[in-house]
């Protein structure tokens, strides 16, 4: 799924709900880089705003959808763009 995140508020709180999750991996991607999604200082250093791939790292289907759920206030629809 993509993510927009327009400002440091939107990065504390997807950083905020990304720290719910413990039994996975949650990272945002963006080109070639890639941080850790339950990382202030990660997200904050993408130079927001910016529409990043948020990739989950983890089997578990119900967390994966409570996840991204929780996420769509700022889920994007897919295309080949990456602003």
């Amino acid at each position: 799924m993509k993510i927009r995140l327009n400002n440091s508020a939107d990065a504390t709180a997807v950083v905020s709900i990304a720290n719910k999750f413990k039994d996975c991996d949650i990272d945002g991607k963006f080109g070639r880089y890639i941080i850790d999604l339950k990382s202030i200082l990660g997200v904050l250093s993408f130079e927001l705003p910016k529409t990043i791939e948020v990739v989950i790292q983890s089997d578990n289907t119900k967390l994966i959808e409570d996840l991204e759920y929780q996420l769509g206030f700022w889920k994007v629809e897919d295309d080949d763009r990456i602003i």
